[in-house]
């Protein structure tokens, strides 16, 4: 681990290298408002609320610093009259969209904030934290939960509108939501007492695998159960957030390679994590190991283009080698990362997370799920290319390969065709 040395209102302060500022600040004891904060979970950054003042060199900018990156010589300000004024704007514009919730108003009067000069008409309970779909997909891993539509019409729903066999009633998005405005859980135990025989009434942690085969037999009124009251006694927390399910989807060793079991994987060695309406694509541990450092990157595709399989999506150089991944499914970019073309660094750094390229809107993901390595087959298939690869290199390691053998192995791992080997 790599640890930095800053400044937080005037206090020196060591922390992990790229950790976020947050963690650092806390730990100092100074006080910074959040709303869509919970840790344990990937930062978010919408609220706004943890707005500080970073300065390096001459050069100052407000940041989130809940997913703001803890870089050595950084000066950090968290109570400046700068850093004050946009906090009383964001609790204002909460406060329009929220008059009535107290989680809002507390917030709101934590900063100095009694009423909003904004006016709303179609005033919420609901503020767009998106505390119920990160905890649903990171810690439960359900993804039963997520984004609909954009701007002023977006709202939390299930994917696609229906309700979604995934959701578990587990009601860990009711848990985390700061303003009660989440009802996931109700809403799928009301569908499965009127959908459900009652020996089919699974209770909800034997589905999260917290405990072993047990039928509900209190008609799936949780808050009423002992086995709910034990579990939540004995965790000090909602049982899913102490177990989290979802985090079982880490990277995992495979030999010399890392792969994340939660998502597909392209032959031509980019991953695809299928999300709602949506997917994120990057590439895989394999191609960054096999490439090494890389030192300059060029995505090919951009926003509101269409790509099909085959098509170049990344490439990567380092002095006089480069490499090219190409797209293995059909659909529509929707963002394109920005970091790593500042920061190329970050495909070697994180390729999982940070380090993805694109999101897109897949068409027919079902279909285009099906040409892919599955999820269940993953392991088998990082094993075999492992195997080959070791074949290939002849007792050399990736370092010392000469620019021939480069290309050589480039050509047989990532072809230009549709990335089938």
């Amino acid at each position: 681990m790599t640890e930095v040395n800053m400044k937080i209102d005037g206090r020196d302060v060591r922390a992990e290298q790229r950790s976020p500022l947050l963690g650092a600040i806390r730990s100092l004891g100074i006080e910074v408002p959040t709303l869509c904060h919970l840790d344990g979970l990937e930062p978010y950054g919408v609220c706004r609320m943890c707005i500080v003042e970073v300065k390096r060199g001459k050069r100052t900018r407000l940041v989130t610093s809940c997913n703001f990156p803890s870089e050595d010589g950084l000066e950090v300000f968290t109570d400046t009259e700068r850093v004050r004024q946009h906090r009383r704007i964001m609790a204002e514009l909460l406060l329009a969209r929220c008059p009535d919730v107290p989680r809002v108003q507390e917030l709101a009067s934590s900063v100095g904030v009694e009423k909003s000069r904004f006016k709303n008409t179609e005033p919420s309970d609901c503020v767009l934290c998106g505390l119920c779909v990160r905890v649903c997909d990171q810690i439960v891993g359900a993804s039963a939960l997520s984004f609909i539509d954009r701007g002023n019409l977006r709202i939390v729903g299930t994917p696609w509108s229906v309700d979604p066999d995934a959701c578990i009633a587990c009601g860990a998005c009711a848990y985390v939501c700061p303003t009660g405005a989440m009802h996931m859980e109700e809403t799928t135990t009301e569908r499965w007492r009127r959908e459900l025989a009652s020996d089919k009434r699974l209770c909800r942690y034997a589905r999260m695998g917290l405990i072993s085969f047990k039928i509900c037999p209190n008609d799936f009124r949780c808050s009423e159960c002992e086995v709910d009251q034990r579990l939540f006694e004995e965790m000090g927390t909602h049982p899913v957030l102490a177990l989290a399910p979802g985090l079982k989807k880490q990277p995992k060793q495979v030999g010399q390679f890392t792969v994340v079991e939660d998502r597909y994987y392209s032959p031509g060695h980019l991953w695809i994590k299928f999300t709602s309406n949506n997917a994120r694509v990057g590439m895989d541990d394999f191609a960054q190991r096999l490439f090494g450092s890389v030192e300059k990157v060029v995505l090919h595709a951009r926003p509101g283009s269409t790509i099909k399989p085959g098509d170049p999506a990344i490439t990567m150089s380092r002095g006089i080698r480069s490499i090219t991944l190409r797209f293995p499914v059909h659909g529509k970019i929707i963002h394109c990362n920005q970091g790593v073309l500042k920061e190329p660094g970050l495909l070697n750094e994180d390729c999982y997370d940070r380090g993805w390229l694109y999101v897109i809107q897949p068409h027919d993901f079902s279909a285009q799920a099906r040409r892919l390595v599955d999820r269940e087959d993953v392991q088998s298939w990082i094993e075999d290319q492992s195997n080959k690869l070791s074949g290939s290199l002849k007792e050399k390691s990736v370092e010392d390969l000469m620019d021939a053998d480069f290309a050589r192995i480039n050509r047989e791992f990532f072809p230009v065709e549709t990335g089938r080997i």
